[in-house]
């Protein structure tokens, strides 16, 4: 392994694994080759690329910049060679992945097992990220998104709709009551999402079109979780998605309340470069998406559970 594409793997392949010895193992090395391999290509670049201690490897500054190149340069270069077998039938590779938390978390991550156990030659890198990120740049092949996207470079396909709800916990109904107009919900504990720009308002339907509701309440907060368990203790009002709380309202813990405020459910969407298309592995990925979300419902999972 004296090339310099075998140096760079190796240290990428290290610094992914925390360690010569992960290293080492996942290449069929010894940590001690790992570790020449490693020296050898900061001799070629000329600077120190990794802080070496008993225990531990750290990036240097240089080094953290030289691996981020790296990482790109690799995933073109499988690109490249993943291109030239375009035709093949067998999905196979490095497929990369970004999703924003809520899919990750209750429809893509749950469904990954049945995935990569159909495909076994195809390896996953998943990323969870909630904001909108340029997957050519960044060396992803499929992003999954609920926002659309206004890059004509990339191709998106439409996987699902994701549903926005207002919930509570029934022993907070029969304490207070429940809403039934727009008017009436300003009378509640209203829990809100907090974002770094502050609490997030509600978008809701009004009589002329989406309206913005401000939730006024005891407990802001900037994670889901949160939001799900203070509406399971009863604390107040959450706006949310259905995929966060289906299985809560499939076992009647949460109800939904004022159906007819929803506003229009968000279009969910895969989103990849146009040269990535034709590749096995990105097709075969996509595909399953789009049969995952189509049979992704409240209904169908409190079915699956009798």
């Amino acid at each position: 392994m004296n090339d310099v594409f075998s140096e760079i793997e190796v240290f990428t392949r290290s610094v992914d694994l925390g360690g010569f010895t992960r290293a080492a193992e996942s290449l069929g090395l010894t940590p001690s080759g790992v570790s020449r391999i490693v020296s050898r290509l900061e001799r070629r670049v000329g600077v120190r690329l990794l802080n070496r201690t008993t225990r531990s490897l750290s990036l240097t500054d240089e080094g953290a910049a030289y691996y981020e190149r790296c990482t790109r340069i690799l995933a073109e270069l499988e690109e490249a060679h993943a291109a030239l077998a375009a035709a093949s039938t067998t999905p196979r590779g490095r497929l990369r992945v970004d999703v924003s938390m809520v899919l990750a978390d209750f429809v893509v991550g749950p469904a990954l097992p049945r995935f990569l156990l159909r495909y076994p030659d195809v390896s996953l890198d998943l990323t969870v990220r909630d904001r909108l990120i340029d997957p050519t740049a960044e060396g992803v092949d499929v992003v999954i998104r609920l926002a659309p996207t206004r890059d004509s470079e990339l191709v998106s396909r439409r996987l699902g709709r994701a549903r926005s709800v207002l919930v509570a916990s029934p022993r907070y109904l029969r304490s207070k009551g429940r809403p039934r107009t727009l008017a009436s919900l300003r009378e509640h504990s209203c829990i809100a999402y907090l974002a770094s720009t502050g609490p997030l308002p509600w978008r809701l339907k009004g009589e002329s079109g989406e309206v913005l509701f401000h939730p006024a309440g005891r407990l802001v907060a900037g994670s889901g979780n949160v939001l799900t368990h203070a509406a399971l203790a009863g604390l107040g009002v959450i706006q949310t998605y259905e995929y966060h709380v289906a299985e809560e309202l499939a076992r009647g813990e949460l109800e939904v309340l004022l159906e007819d405020l929803e506003p229009e459910p968000r279009v969910v969407q895969a989103l990849f470069a146009r040269q990535k298309a034709s590749l096995p592995k990105v097709r075969v990925f996509v595909d399953f998406l789009v049969d995952t979300f189509a049979s992704w419902s409240p209904s169908a999972r409190a079915r699956r559970r009798r």
